[in-house]
């Protein structure tokens, strides 16, 4: 039996863990396994072969879309309508230039942006970031719009919250060094939790008393307003969670880096109950 599957995949304690993201691969997945342990009980131990296409550094359909999707809603915000092809591209181009990373041009040294047909996970990712801070504080948009966009945020945050590494925690491409606090509060525009800009605040996932040392990690902030932050301290993880469930993945892999594998089942367990 052969199958083909999109999944997600990460090395944990010696073992790679591997998670189809389609329910229906998961069935799949689940009956190969089953038939391997039934096969193995009459002739013993069988090893599968298995083809891993390590894709983490390319940047992703799901990435791609919301992009232009937030490049459109920017458009409609400025013109009060929606954009030709034509249109939109030319606003996708501008925006390059304001939010994208840059690279230097072989030819006259000067830079040049980043275009999503050329970037990586991390580089479109930061590109996202900058439209989505755009949103927050410029556009003029209806009811619809404003909707779409937190629908686009919610699936943002929580596509990052899926990955093993979220590459806007780091400075550089490779995700090898995580951004100081400094350089954190500099990028970060909009609160993680509504999309809300203003005065925001670092609220610290994993706290100062449950592990000093992840108290200077990036991948242990969330960016709040100070009534979202207000809000967490009053009523703990589990309510703050039922308010902004997109947030789970980004509080699980905290508690996770920091040892709490056994906070994180309680967690899970209270959701599926």
């Amino acid at each position: 039996m052969k199958i083909r599957f999109v999944g997600n995949a990460c090395l944990r304690d010696g073992y790679i863990i591997c998670k189809p993201v389609d329910n229906a691969d998961d069935i799949l997945v689940n009956r190969l396994f089953s038939k391997k342990t039934e096969r193995e009980e009459k002739l013993g131990n069988m090893y599968l072969d298995i083809e891993l296409d390590l894709q983490e550094k390319a940047r992703t359909y799901s990435q791609l879309k919301t992009a232009w999707k937030l490049v459109e809603c920017i458009y409609v915000s400025q013109n009060m309508e929606k954009p030709t092809e034509e249109e939109k591209y030319d606003m996708y181009l501008d925006l390059l230039e304001v939010y994208a990373d840059k690279v230097e041009n072989t030819i006259n040294g000067e830079k040049r942006p980043v275009r999503l047909s050329d970037g990586n996970t991390a580089s479109v990712a930061r590109f996202i970031e900058g439209l989505m801070y755009h949103l927050s504080l410029y556009a003029d948009l209806d009811f619809n719009a404003q909707s779409d966009v937190v629908r686009l945020l919610k699936e943002w945050e929580a596509f990052r919250s899926g990955l093993e590494k979220d590459p806007l925690d780091y400075s550089d491409i490779g995700c090898t060094v995580l951004l100081t606090e400094k350089e954190w509060r500099e990028k970060k525009k909009f609160s993680d939790a509504s999309g809300k800009g203003g005065y925001l605040e670092l609220a610290h996932i994993v706290s100062k008393g449950s592990d000093e040392s992840a108290r200077d990690k990036a991948w242990n902030w969330l960016c709040l307003t100070r009534e979202e932050h207000a809000l967490q301290h009053e009523k703990g993880w589990e309510e703050f969670l039922r308010i902004y469930p997109h947030l789970k993945g980004r509080v699980y892999r905290a508690r996770r880096l920091t040892g709490g594998k056994k906070r994180e089942e309680e967690l899970l367990s209270k959701e599926e109950k």
